[in-house]
Parts: C-alpha cells; structure tokens; sequence
C-alpha cells in the first residue's frame, strides 16, 4: 500500500513555480533580475496550483508504487516546459501563461499515470 499524497501539496507545488522562475530571472538571466510584476507570480502561483492540483489527484489514484514513480518522473520531465510555457505565455497574457504551462505539464502527468497503470499491473 502506498501512502497517498495531501493536497496540502498543491500550495508548495504553486509556490515552487514562481520562486524556480524568480530564481532563474535572477542568476540565469545575464544579472539583470526580473522585470515581472506581482501579478505576473500571482498566475505564475495559480498556474502552479492547476498544475499541482492535478498532479496531487493522479498521484492519489496510483494504485501500485511504480505507477506512482511513473507520475513523479514525467511531472519533473515537464517542469521545464511548465517553465517555457510561463515565460511564453507571459508575453500573451494570463490566459496565455496558465494556457500554455498547465496544459502540456497535466498532459505528460497523464501519460505517466496511463503508462503506470499499463505496466505496472496490481498483483492480487
């Protein structure tokens, strides 16, 4: 039996994105630091949170620890595409930045959840 994951963890999932972005803006971004307005991290955190939330759910229907393993690994694949979709996203707009960085992560999250259940088989 494995332990099911709160969905306390949506809230440190939607923090996770807007520091990871503030941090990349900071050292990554040629010294020059982030030019984003709060609001701009305010849908960054939702976003965040849309995509913790169906993360948390997948996790929570994995029936078998590898399926469980399986989720976890194409979530952290996709957390550079999240991160992409956020900064192309940003310049379109909110709709844009939730648009294009929760759609691809929950895809991938659902596609690890499927590949789980597939090869991963419950044992009775």
């Amino acid at each position: 039996m494995i332990k099911k994951p709160s969905y306390l963890w949506v809230l440190g999932i939607g923090v996770f994105f807007p520091v990871l972005a503030l941090l990349i803006a900071t050292f990554g971004g040629g010294g020059q630091g982030s030019t984003s307005s709060p609001v701009d991290y305010a849908l960054m955190f939702l976003a965040g949170a849309l995509i913790g939330t169906g993360v948390v759910y997948l996790l929570r229907k994995c029936t078998t620890p590898g399926a469980f393993r399986t989720v976890v690994i194409f979530f952290l694949v996709s957390v550079p595409l999240a991160l992409f979709g956020m900064i192309v996203g940003g310049s379109v707009g909110g709709i844009g930045l939730i648009l294009l960085s929760v759609s691809p992560v929950l895809f991938l999250a659902g596609m690890g959840y499927l590949f789980g259940r597939l090869f991963f088989k419950q044992r009775t």
